[in-house]
């Protein structure tokens, strides 16, 4: 298994630098003939989707779809892809970012029964507490 950084996958993604995406596929094109895979961990999935999102306007629809792509493409692993799974799916019916989606699948599967927040936009996800008059 091999990593990969946010850089490597939103080039792979976007490709608008087109030297910068040939060696990003270059790699990740590699990896089914050694049947290794590259690992996208939490930080770097939470880093791609603030890029997507801040830098190159990605509607919600658009991560939707990217992250669905990436959950059905070949040389991806997930560090959980059942948090993963769960997070996308609370996102999907929520306002809330995908970090903070992310953040309380990690959070229920550690064993918390509750995470905080000031956060409006969790509100609807079961396992959030949103601290009103603040």
């Amino acid at each position: 298994m091999k990593g990969i950084d946010t850089n490597i996958l939103v080039r792979y993604l976007v490709r608008d630098d087109l030297k910068q995406f040939e060696k990003a596929e270059q790699i990740l094109s590699q990896r089914p003939e050694s049947q290794e895979v590259c690992l996208v961990n939490h930080v770097v999935l939470c880093e791609t989707f603030w890029v997507l999102k801040s830098i190159y306007s990605y509607e919600r629809y658009r991560l939707v779809e990217t992250l669905e792509f990436l959950l059905n493409s070949q040389p991806f692993e997930f560090e959980s892809r059942t948090i993963v799974e769960r997070a996308l799916e609370d996102f999907q019916r929520s306002k809330a970012d995908f970090s903070d989606c992310l953040l309380n699948q990690i959070n229920k599967i550690i064993g918390c029964t509750e995470t905080y927040t000031f956060d409006r936009a969790t509100e609807r996800l079961d396992g959030f507490t949103v601290l009103v008059g603040a």
